[in-house]
């Protein structure tokens, strides 16, 4: 029996430090609805380990589709 892939509900938080959203309360991030605003937030101010891992969860093409068309 093959087990089906789950996505995770979060990227690894131990890589992301909660201060790039100082706007919001971190636990309360919906990665998923909100991908669009972390995606932006994070390649605007995250350092690059923040950015790999967000891309490694979102995934490099929904990342470049939303960093250059502003959309996904």
């Amino acid at each position: 029996v093959e087990k089906k892939k789950q996505i995770k509900n979060t990227p690894n938080l131990k890589l992301i430090r909660p201060v790039l959203f100082w706007d919001t309360k971190f636990e309360n991030i919906d990665w998923i609805k909100q991908r669009k605003a972390v995606i932006k937030r994070v390649f605007e101010r995250g350092n690059e380990d923040e950015k790999n891992e967000i891309k490694r969860y979102y995934g490099e093409a929904a990342v470049e589709k939303i960093m250059i068309t502003n959309d996904i």
